[in-house]
């Protein structure tokens, strides 16, 4: 099974692959909240990616309940793909490239499903709105990172244990941030 640390590490890979997008309001502990940074459809991010591109309102809701359902279901996916692949992308670093594309595929699918049964179907736009969650998500992760490495133990709202692998990851993929 994957570890959580190889599941964010790919998850902040895809993410970082895509451009920064602009500030966003919300409380400093609120950004850099677990449930935030590891979350694959956040729902801050994904309601100002509705906004962004003028989806419906009365759509809303309904795309950022059932992606929020979705997170769940991102890694089973992805390990299933996964282990139908000899060598499995998951377990061995040097197929780290298939992994993130299993990923990448993983999310696509999940999130087109979601938009399609809401009346959106351009595969670009898709494409585009996905793309722009994940560099918000790229941009915070960033932004938490700066403020983990600044404070101190006490301050942070991760255990330990989190706030360790987070910055394991940080420090040994730093151009993936």
């Amino acid at each position: 099974m994957l570890s959580k640390k190889h599941i964010f590490t790919i998850c902040m890979t895809v993410s970082t692959l895509l451009i920064p997008m602009v500030p966003h309001a919300q409380t400093i502990n609120d950004q850099c909240s677990p449930d935030v940074l590891m979350s694959y459809y956040p729902e801050r991010f994904v309601a100002e990616t509705l906004d962004r591109f003028e989806v419906p309102q009365e759509n809303r809701d309904q795309i950022i309940s059932a992606l929020a359902e979705k997170n769940k279901e991102v890694v089973p996916l992805v390990e299933e793909k996964a282990a139908k692949k000899t060598p499995n992308p998951l377990r061995d670093p040097q197929y780290r490239q298939e992994a993130v594309t299993i990923f990448r595929e993983t999310l696509y699918e999940l999130f087109s499903s979601v938009m399609q049964a809401n009346g959106i179907n351009n595969q670009e736009q898709i494409q585009s709105m996905l793309d722009d969650i994940q560099q918000q998500k790229a941009k915070q992760f960033a932004e938490c990172m700066e403020r983990f490495e600044s404070e101190g133990p006490e301050e942070s709202t991760f255990t330990p244990e989190q706030r360790e692998d987070l910055n394991t990851e940080y420090n040994e993929y730093p151009a993936n941030y």
